[in-house]
């Protein structure tokens, strides 16, 4: 991907933004952490951690050369304040935000900013569409703006991050929720 980007882009990576995620299974979400396997964890880990940690390995390089670079990193609220489903989410969605704030120190000197997002309840087909009516309400209701996210509230947060007017803001979480979540 790196390679190919490089190419098209005359050797060049300003942006990255990590938004790789497992697919949400019941069996995942429903099973309480004393009863989940490694192999479990590991599997979503492997995407939302590992998945998030390579994509930056590999183009850390390209703008450390560069001297610039902005990397955002999508995690979620129970990464900041927990849950009681989805053990392995929140896992693997805290790691994230370990390499983002990592990131920022480390590689700050060379231009790079890295921030990260953390959406709410977003209603996306992946997982609004899996949801019954019943539980949709009850997720809005926790909700102060009484609405989930769309993906466009999360995008503009995303361009905000990676746009000039946030050329100050390094290692950061901008929790995207409603108000939910208050830190």
């Amino acid at each position: 991907m790196v390679k190919r980007t490089l190419k098209e882009y005359r050797s060049q990576i300003h942006i990255l933004v990590n938004n790789a995620g497992f697919p949400i299974r019941d069996e995942l979400w429903e099973t309480p952490l004393h009863e989940i396997s490694d192999e479990a964890v590991e599997k979503v880990l492997a995407v939302d951690a590992l998945g998030t940690f390579r994509c930056c390995r590999e183009v850390l390089p390209v703008m450390m050369k560069q001297k610039y670079g902005v990397i955002v990193n999508i995690s979620s609220t129970p990464a900041i304040a927990g849950y009681d489903k989805g053990a392995p989410y929140t896992i693997a969605k805290s790691a994230i935000l370990g390499i983002t704030k990592h990131i920022a120190k480390e590689y700050g000197k060379y231009g790079i900013r890295c921030n990260a997002i953390a959406p709410g309840s977003i209603a996306t087909q992946r997982n609004w569409n899996r949801l019954s009516k019943a539980e949709r309400l009850d997720l809005v209701s926790d909700i102060p703006l009484g609405r989930p996210g769309q993906p466009e509230d999360i995008a503009g947060v995303a361009l905000m991050l990676v746009s000039n007017y946030s050329a100050f803001v390094n290692g950061q979480t901008v929790v995207v929720d409603g108000g939910e979540v208050t830190l």
